[in-house]
């Protein structure tokens, strides 16, 4: 019996921010150090979730740091953001179809 030969790991850019879709409404994102988003919202829940880096998102409630031991982040639909990476930061942003709950954590 032969063995496959393991598949191939093709590294992933880290130079500059990117976005790459992993599914409808699953992206993952990367952030090199100092990288921000200007104040933006969507039109649907955002849920985001910290792989690896730290991550600051600033609303009107205040601002949160956010890093790969942090919970889930859950954005509700319409809240403007702004984001700032504070290290080289990979990221699960998740489209949430159905407001369900309070929105922001």
């Amino acid at each position: 019996m032969s063995r496959r030969p393991p598949p191939s790991i093709r590294a992933l850019p880290t130079a500059a921010h990117a976005v790459h879709r992993l599914a409808p409404g699953l992206l993952l994102v990367f952030k090199p150090r100092g990288h921000r988003e200007p104040l933006h919202a969507h039109p649907h829940r955002q849920r985001l979730r910290l792989l690896r880096g730290s991550l600051r998102v600033d609303t009107a409630r205040g601002a949160v740091t956010l890093a790969s031991s942090s919970r889930p982040y859950v954005l509700a639909a319409g809240r403007e953001h702004s984001t700032h990476a504070l290290a080289d930061t990979w990221l699960i942003a998740e489209s949430l179809a159905a407001p369900r709950g309070r929105g922001d954590r």
